[in-house]
């Protein structure tokens, strides 16, 4: 795609124009080939340890980097185009523009738009709508001519229809989105998967797939779900003992280096261990790791979500490396209760990876779980992913321990939202989750936060962005903006870490979550058909964009922040209100 009018950023490459995906272009509809078939020799590379080890690749491609270089493929899907002149309607799966029969019979020059209709399974599979299957029920026809009718301007499927100018078969599309039994064995799943250019294959052999295709529009947001998994590129600091293996695998190449130059390697395995706070006991397995024998020393996604707290939780700066800046603030008098620290995060590196992409089922903003992930690459041999790399900038706001302690042991109201939760979960037979009262108590401090930096920063609210550090030893919440172009750093979050412009900033997004405007409904937290895992939370005062929330806007509740009711009395930051 190199003319103007089609061009794609890096950023929605990863998202919802990536591999897979169904993208409108000007003139037609066309489908993101596989990344691996793309011209990326521009690409930089990122090699980063936890990054490759966790998804298990040699390395990612940083698209945003010589952008202009980049060229994407493309082929045209759905293939079924119908004639835009009403009078003819004629359906044609050549790869024109416009109508060829309108043009030879002198009617015009209509052109052509893409199908409307898809069909999907829940493997991933995608393919055109079966319109010949559908109008001939299945039964053969010598040469099919489809024709689509629409019988009035309402748009509905009952009013549109496929004709066959062959055998004047007719059919309603009425049912095409819940066909009749006798219908089924119309949407045998097709195996087709357009982004691949070879046909899939099992051993060797093509292969069939036992699920039922279901019809889908074509822009349907759930026929394409992308797996990004965001890694913020913050240097290791010697705290980050917790989980020093993961910390070595950052410098695994230069250690191996010193370990095989060293003349002593007993006492060079000994300076290793030391330098990372690897245990005596473990040092047998660090050996290994460095002879390259030991591949089960992984990354996971909470030693890696460890890791970066313990780099955040304390000032940093080097003058050799700019990337990451970390300076602590002071904490206006008001605020101290609350938070033991504040830090401002001048600059920040964020690489998003896209690891693949689900159909009809969503994947879980918690772990992967029994969701199907399509792979966006075509060859098994180029084991490397796309990604974008931003730089940013936040603000760090670490939670009193002592405080939330106390506060925990005092709520009341979290553990019945905790429990349907987890039962949600468990009718979609996925593990419950080890929830607290601080996860929703931060996550709803962190939405609030947004919502108003977004009004002082001049930052747009999807441009930032939330990092959630909670489990036993974490209680951190990490705002902050990672955009593709030079929106990110400009400064406007870490200049309101002035010790009263914050606080005059947490006071007033406090304040915000004391009313809605779908209270009283919404104050109750008792929505009768509520399918969220939110009490008094909804679009109107507490969720945010889906790109800016780490889960999901699920797990809210602003009757944590502050007493918005007279009978409840949990409000982490309730004296905050009264001593001003």
């Amino acid at each position: 795609m190199t003319e103007n009018e089609n061009k794609i950023r890096p950023s929605q490459l990863i998202y919802h124009a990536g591999p897979g995906s169904i993208v409108d272009l000007v003139d037609e509809s066309v489908m993101i080939l596989a990344a691996d078939l793309w011209d990326v020799r521009s690409a930089g590379k990122d090699m980063d340890k936890r990054i490759t080890q966790f998804l298990n690749i040699d390395h990612v491609k940083i698209l945003n980097e010589q952008s202009d270089l980049l060229k994407v493929r493309a082929t045209p899907f759905p293939r079924w185009k119908i004639c835009s002149n009403l009078k003819c309607g004629r359906m044609t799966t050549y790869n024109n523009t416009h109508c060829y029969t309108c043009q030879t019979s002198g009617r015009g020059d209509f052109k052509l738009y893409p199908s409307r209709f898809v069909t999907v399974c829940n493997a991933g599979h995608i393919s055109d709508f079966p319109y010949e299957k559908w109008v001939h029920r299945g039964n053969n026809c010598p040469k099919p001519r489809l024709r689509f009718i629409r019988n009035n301007e309402s748009g509905s499927l009952s009013d549109l229809a496929v004709q066959c100018l062959t055998c004047k078969e007719v059919r309603s599309l009425a049912k095409i989105m819940k066909p009749d039994d006798e219908d089924t064995h119309l949407f045998k799943c097709t195996t087709e998967a357009p982004w691949l250019e070879e046909p899939a294959t099992k051993d060797k052999e093509p292969y069939t797939c036992d699920k039922t295709m279901r019809t889908f529009l074509r822009g349907a947001s759930n026929i394409y779900s992308p797996h990004v998994l965001s890694f913020l590129k913050v240097p290791l600091t010697e705290s980050s003992g917790d989980d020093c293996f993961t910390a070595l695998l950052a410098d695994l190449e230069e250690c191996r280096e010193e370990y095989e130059d060293a003349g002593n390697k007993e006492k060079a395995l000994l300076r290793i261990a030391k330098r990372y706070r690897i245990e005596i006991t473990d040092i047998a397995a660090l050996e290994q790791l460095l002879l390259g024998d030991d591949p089960s020393v992984k990354p996971t996604f909470e030693s890696i979500r460890k890791q970066e707290w313990n780099t955040l939780i304390q000032p940093y700066f080097n003058e050799t490396d700019i990337r990451f800046k970390s300076e602590s603030v002071d904490i206006h008098s008001s605020l101290r209760p609350y938070f033991s620290a504040i830090h401002r995060i001048d600059s920040v590196p964020e690489i998003q990876v896209l690891k693949g992409f689900s159909r009809i089922d969503y994947i879980d903003r918690f772990e992967e779980g029994d969701v199907h992930i399509n792979r966006v690459t075509q060859y098994a041999h180029n084991n490397w992913l796309p990604a974008v790399r931003n730089y940013g900038e936040g603000i760090f706001f670490v939670f009193d321990q002592q405080k939330l302690t106390k506060w925990e042991q005092s709520e009341n109201l979290t553990k019945n939202i905790i429990e349907r939760y987890n039962q949600q979960r468990l009718e979609f037979d996925k593990e419950p989750l080890p929830l607290t009262g601080r996860h929703l108590l931060l996550h709803t401090f962190s939405h609030a936060m947004l919502k108003e930096l977004a009004a002082h920063s001049g930052y747009s609210t999807t441009s930032l962005k939330e990092r959630l550090y909670v489990d036993s030893s974490m209680y951190g919440v990490f705002i902050y903006t990672a955009s593709g172009d030079s929106e990110g750093s400009l400064g406007g979050l870490t200049a309101l870490t002035k010790p009263d412009i914050l606080y005059a900033i947490v006071l007033r997004a406090i304040e915000r979550m004391q009313y809605c405007s779908s209270d009283p409904n919404c104050s109750d937290g008792k929505f009768q058909f509520n399918l969220s895992a939110n009490a008094a939370a909804c679009h109107s005062c507490s969720h945010v964009s889906e790109t800016s929330c780490e889960w999901g806007n699920q797990l809210l509740d602003r009757r944590l922040l502050l007493n918005i009711n007279s009978d409840v009395h949990v409000g982490y930051f309730e004296d905050l209100l009264t001593e001003r």
